[in-house]
């Protein structure tokens, strides 16, 4: 059972600081079985107790292979089901879009899952019939809502709210970005812009660059922390490498 949480309003949201940080938890694989939890969860989410039945895969389309659409599939992955490990539904929706991440919201109810090259946001009701998910809302409007954030990446619970970190912006399409603030409903909050070393934002500098760049995001609530990590804009990771390596001596 799915346990739905108390929609309440984010009492603040923490001014990230002026530098990039990133953690990697490798631990022990078996031959045979291997033993994971969801580190890189939002703390926010409900828990699951016991045997998942679904995993909801967010795919990309590609031109020449079926209807060449972004498409979010549904694979089961109960051992007592007479489906396991087989893929029991998929859902188009309608172009492509460079899907990338998918997250969970805090009740785990909805799937976000965002696109990199059209910057539209995907919002599924996996909790109505979680074999066959619904595409309730598409969010088109997110550049022109968030002020000039392109490139959703990371979709992440906070409570009653999700947050997106974007990888570039319409006026140069580099890496300068922000977080951006919806509810759950899909409905825009605020906008937060990355530090940079021509305006901080508030924050208290640590490192040597501040560059306004936006990558991942994680929350440790116990240090009421933030923190993001860097890449690179969509002019750089928008590109066609394989032209660009033929041209290449």
């Amino acid at each position: 059972m799915i346990t739905t949480k108390k929609n309440k309003p984010l009492n603040r949201l923490m001014t990230a600081c002026a530098f990039a940080a990133s953690t990697l938890v490798l631990t022990g694989i078996g031959m045979i079985s291997a033993q994971a939890d969801e580190t890189c969860q939002s703390p926010y989410m409900a828990k699951i107790v016991g045997q998942e039945d679904f995993v909801y895969v967010w795919t990309l389309g590609v031109e020449g292979v079926g209807d060449e659409q972004d498409k979010l599939v549904t694979v089961d992955v109960n051992p007592k089901s007479p489906n396991y490990g087989k893929v029991v539904n998929s859902l188009s929706v309608g172009g492509r879009n460079e899907a990338h991440h998918s997250g969970y919201t805090d009740d785990r109810q909805y799937l976000w899952a965002g696109s990199l090259d059209t910057s539209k946001l995907f919002v599924f009701d996996v909790h109505t019939d979680p074999a066959k998910p619904k595409l309730t809302k598409t969010i088109t409007d997110f550049v022109a809502k968030s002020g000039g954030v392109v490139g959703p990446h990371t979709t992440y619970a906070l409570p009653g709210r999700m947050i997106i970190t974007g990888l570039s912006n319409n006026k140069d399409h580099g890496g300068r970005t922000a977080v951006v603030e919806y509810t759950n409903e899909g409905e825009y909050i605020a906008t937060h812009w990355t530090p940079t070393d021509s305006n901080l934002e508030g924050a208290i500098k640590t490192g040597k660059y501040a560059d306004g760049y936006g990558y991942d995001l994680r929350v440790l609530p116990r240090r009421n922390l933030m923190l993001t990590s860097s890449f690179t804009g969509w002019s750089n990771y928008m590109m066609d490498f394989g032209k660009k390596n033929a041209r290449r001596p």
